[in-house]
């Protein structure tokens, strides 16, 4: 596989092959502006937050289609998502209120409290759960102990159909809450993916968005905060291949096929959509566009995005459709003072 030049390019003695995305935040810190006026922290907060449950609901509708069969203009928050009314989020945006409720409460990352919130949710027959989580949160209902259950299913169904994005999808919020203290998201961040997701590359995926978005929140422009992001991961498992995605995911590789809900195909697409010129409204559709898990990629670029622009730079048409916007705006605004929290310097 060959080095990232979006993560290497800047490197002395680097020789550049020619690529797509930027190699310096200077430009973009300028460009993701809202009037000119740069977003507040807790604006980008809650412009994740936001953003996140946008991209869900964009993409909820054409979830599981080939590239070719997404529409034209894709209609925003225009159609039903199963038996829900337009403007409905899945199960990618409950995890994710799961979570900040969690961080809310409890006032720091608690992973008992975590997961027994998604035990009530789950509990509460909702519309639709993913395929592995599902299973790790039957056994955890049954009485199983929750690490051996989440073990446990990795091990029935081996590395190859065992690296969904279930983790990833939700994990943004974290981020959020611990932006000022990014060597915290080190350790944190894999074991929040392990209540359901124990695979190596989802801890890797959880742990690069976390780090992301918590950069963003702080005000470090996107072409930064995405090196910065990749580079902590590079070592772990799968971040070479991470750092590959950024720049191949619609292009040299499809994220449409069988494969689809690989969670370094959403991380992938989320950096990509970050770090392209684009404001969140045309990067959200051309992710959906590509097709695939497509709410669940539109999730986490939508997350990345707010914290960019800020939620003065969320399309507003869309905002006025989104179902519970105002429930997810206040949850956001309860990670607010735990984002300002300062601890190590990034790592």
């Amino acid at each position: 596989m060959t080095r990232s030049d979006f993560v290497h390019g800047d490197q002395e003695g680097y020789q550049r092959p020619g690529g797509t995305l930027p190699t310096s935040g200077r430009r973009d810190a300028l460009r993701h502006t809202y009037h000119g006026r740069v977003p507040s922290i807790d604006e980008r907060v809650v412009g994740s937050a936001l953003g996140l449950a946008l991209g869900d609901a964009l993409g909820a509708p054409f979830e599981f289609l080939r590239a070719r069969n997404i529409p034209e203009p894709i209609p925003a928050l225009e159609r039903p998502w199963l038996s829900e009314p337009p403007g409905s989020t899945t199960d990618d945006t409950a995890m994710a209120r799961n979570l900040m409720r969690s961080l809310g409460a409890c006032g720091r990352f608690d992973a008992a409290d975590v997961l027994e919130r998604h035990l009530e949710w789950f509990r509460s027959d909702p519309p639709d759960v993913g395929t592995l989580t599902g299973r790790v949160l039957r056994r955890i209902a049954a009485g199983e102990d929750p690490a051996a259950a989440a073990q446990a299913i990795w091990n029935e169904r081996g590395p190859e159909v065992s690296a969904g994005n279930g983790s990833v999808m939700y994990c943004a919020p974290l981020g959020l809450a611990y932006a000022n203290r990014p060597a915290d998201l080190l350790e944190l961040a894999p074991p929040l993916s392990a209540l359901t997701h124990v695979d190596g590359r989802c801890r890797t995926a959880v742990t690069a968005v976390t780090l992301g978005a918590a950069a963003l929140v702080r005000g470090e422009p996107a072409s930064d905060a995405a090196r910065s992001a990749l580079s902590a991961v590079e070592d772990l498992e799968g971040g070479e291949e991470l750092e590959f995605l950024v720049e191949a995911v619609g292009g040299s590789r499809a994220i449409d096929g069988p494969d689809q809900g690989f969670c370094l195909f959403t991380a992938g697409a989320a950096f990509q959509a970050l770090v392209r010129p684009g404001d969140v409204e045309t990067e959200l559709r051309r992710v959906v566009s590509l097709g695939g898990d497509t709410d669940t990629n539109a999730a986490v670029a939508g997350a990345l995005l707010g914290a960019r622009d800020g939620v003065r730079g969320l399309p507003s048409g869309w905002l006025d459709r989104l179902r519970d916007a105002d429930a997810i705006r206040a949850e956001a605004e309860a990670l607010v003072p735990l984002a300002g929290i300062r601890g190590q310097a990034t790592p």
